[in-house]
């Protein structure tokens, strides 16, 4: 039997488990991340809000805190509505004057499992 880690905690999860039961992450989802410069964040932000995967971006400063986690929601449609993402926006674009770098981490279900 092979145990199963968080992808964000790395606590053990247990076998059937939907979400970790130490810090609540969707269990299954994979992780990417992305070192980007500040005119390249909202760029990036974008393309990946746009993909119907994405469960949550989060965004961190160089010193690896957290400063914006964004839950990405799909409607039955199947796009992001434009209205909710505009707040984001706003702050990504006060967020670029900040830091020198920013890693952006995207969550997302495996493609396989995605129904839009």
């Amino acid at each position: 039997m092979t145990m199963t880690t968080c992808i964000e905690c790395g606590n053990e999860l247990s076998p059937g488990a939907k979400f970790c039961a130490s810090c609540g992450t969707q269990v299954g989802l994979k992780k990417e991340a992305f070192d980007l410069s500040p005119d390249k964040l909202i760029e990036k932000f974008k393309e990946v809000s746009k993909d119907a995967s994405v469960k949550r971006i989060v965004i961190k400063n160089q010193t690896g805190q957290t400063v914006l986690s964004v839950p990405v929601t799909w409607g039955a449609v199947g796009a992001v509505a434009t209205i909710a993402i505009a707040p984001w926006l706003a702050a990504l674009g006060v967020l670029a004057g900040v830091a020198n770098r920013y890693t952006l981490e995207v969550e997302r279900v495996p493609t396989a499992t995605v129904h839009v």
